[in-house]
């Protein structure tokens, strides 16, 4: 713990940590799970308003923007949060550290974001053509 003789409260720059790859991907992963429970809670109100509403059909709004962007962020979402979920898993798994090391480095974590990178302009080009 922060020990300070300044009776006054702190308040600590943000911008001013630096953190690895690792704590990147172990945050954003968290942040996509949660992307996925705002999609899912969207894709139910969609069924709902197509359930309830007659004159609403699927093949009427398939084109329109809104489902198109949820089911952009849908994808990129459950694409980076399995990929860096089986990552974790792996991670989990491997006890010997040259393989931990192996999965831990910049090198397969730049592939791992470039996998999902590819992975998100395969899926937005179907998506939005």
């Amino acid at each position: 713990m922060y020990q300070s003789n300044d009776p006054r409260p702190r308040s600590l720059n943000l911008l001013a940590f630096h953190f690895p790859l690792n704590a990147w991907l172990s945050v954003l992963h968290r942040i996509t799970g949660l992307l996925l429970i705002v999609s899912f809670i969207g894709y139910l109100a969609l069924a709902n308003l197509i359930w309830l509403h007659p004159d609403v059909r699927l093949s009427a709004i398939n084109q329109h923007w809104i489902p198109l962007c949820m089911h952009s962020a849908f994808w990129a979402a459950i694409s980076f949060h399995w990929l860096t979920g089986l990552r974790h898993l792996l991670a989990e798994k491997l006890y010997d550290t040259a393989w931990y090391a192996r999965l831990a480095s910049p090198l397969f974590n730049s592939l791992l974001l470039l996998v999902w990178l590819l992975v998100c302009l395969f899926s937005w080009h179907t998506i939005w053509n």
